[in-house]
């Protein structure tokens, strides 16, 4: 990843910041997913999609099997797009990172369930690359990408079929590695968003631990490297009916009424839904900044989830799906 950083004046940012306000205009709020979910007929749902980012990628009805792939593609050419706009490389760096360590692990789930590849990927690196890594062959990859190949064997040998553990390792290299690359952006903003990344995915995966019965060995990867060491020391010496009250005091903001209603895997589902809308709330702090890179990244966090949401909608109603599951599955939205 560059070293550059984001910090600098800000009217060194106006220009992409100006931009991204534009884009902003044009996001979706809460309220166009249930409509688009409520239509009866494909066709309908095909014509809504039509006021998206993906118009111009969605033509016929089954194009919507399509929507994943098609909506990576989108990302990664709108993270390519704002990306060349902004005075340092840093921010899109820290971004495709992410991307990156998505498709390393789609590509481990994918290769020991012998699943065919998925084109394209919001990642800069092909399968290729990745079967090379998987080999312990030389690659270009940054190191931290070595650590999480050596984890998620580990994983695969000690606990296979049980993907939750695979997760817990890459999520564990990848979360940290997102984290000092955003105290190396110098952005306030952009580092506290991923610490609270980091602990709101680390809550998910040690609740959902807990809950699945996994043992303390698993429990302690989790809990390994957290941003806020404290916190997950705690919650490691405590019953789960007492996390929600825990939860609720150390994560400011963060409301926990339904969690604390909910047992076993339902208390995850809960948390999940609680945990996006708080870190959605963080990132849409970003619009009160006129220019800078908290502005530019905001709307790319916004993007991402819409995206998301755009793919979750199109490919769930093309495969049947309840809308009803579809849209309790729908992530916060920017706008």
């Amino acid at each position: 990843m560059s070293s550059a950083t984001v910090s600098g004046k800000s009217h060194e940012w106006a220009f992409v910041s100006g931009v991204v306000a534009v884009r902003e205009v044009r996001m979706l709020p809460a309220e166009f997913f249930r409509q688009l979910l409520a239509e009866p007929h494909l066709e309908g749902v095909l014509r809504r999609l039509g006021d998206t980012v993906l118009h111009d990628r969605l033509h016929r009805p089954e194009d919507l099997q399509r929507a994943d792939s098609l909506a990576a593609e989108c990302y990664s050419e709108r993270l390519a797009e704002v990306g060349k706009l902004c005075p340092s490389p840093g921010l899109a760096d820290l971004l495709r990172l992410q991307q990156d360590f998505v498709s390393f692990k789609d590509f481990v789930k994918r290769r020991q369930m012998k699943l065919e590849v998925k084109e394209p990927s919001a990642s800069r690196y092909p399968d290729q690359v990745w079967e090379r890594l998987w080999a312990e062959l030389q690659t270009d990859l940054p190191a931290q990408f070595q650590e999480a190949a050596r984890r998620a064997r580990l994983a695969l040998q000690s606990a296979p079929g049980r993907p939750e553990v695979l997760d817990s390792a890459v999520d564990g290299v990848s979360l940290l590695a997102l984290c000092e690359g955003a105290e190396r952006l110098r952005c306030p903003f952009i580092a506290d968003y991923y610490r609270r990344y980091d602990t709101a995915k680390g809550v998910e995966m040690l609740w959902r631990a807990r809950a699945l019965g996994a043992d303390e060995a698993l429990q302690a990867l989790i809990r390994r490297g957290r941003q806020d060491s404290d916190l997950f020391t705690a919650l490691g010496h405590s019953k789960e009916a007492d996390w929600p009250r825990m939860l609720g005091r150390a994560l400011e903001g963060l409301p926990m009424g339904a969690p604390s209603g909910a047992k076993g895997l339902q208390g995850v589902r809960a948390f999940v839904g609680a945990a996006d809308e708080w870190l959605m709330a963080h990132a849409r702090g970003a619009r009160s900044v006129a220019f800078g890179p908290e502005r530019v990244f905001g709307y790319l966090v916004g993007l991402e989830a819409e995206l998301y949401n755009l793919k979750l909608a199109a490919a769930g109603r093309a495969g049947g799906i309840a809308p009803e599951l579809l849209e309790s599955r729908l992530r916060a939205c920017y706008i």
